[in-house]
């Protein structure tokens, strides 16, 4: 497990403090258990940037296909 500081707002504390005393919890593990379901989910990208990759992309058929087999992050979805 490695430390890592990040600013709070007051509302932001306090919210996170009131949620952890609800679950009968620490900030800490909370924080940790909101990280985990965010990180959990497909990252939603940017669309702009995605549109202008494909566009690129749809000129170049051949270099891409299977290009990001292995991270499907960064697959671009036609």
């Amino acid at each position: 497990m490695h430390r890592t500081n990040v600013y709070l707002t007051d509302d932001q504390e306090r919210a996170l403090d009131a949620r952890a005393r609800a679950a009968g919890t620490t900030r800490s593990a909370l924080l940790r258990a909101i990280v985990d379901r965010e990180l959990a989910e497909p990252f939603a990208g940017d669309p702009e940037l995605e549109a202008a990759f494909a566009e690129v992309a749809d000129g170049y058929p051949d270099l891409v296909e299977g290009l990001f087999d292995d991270d499907p992050d960064l697959r671009v979805d036609r």
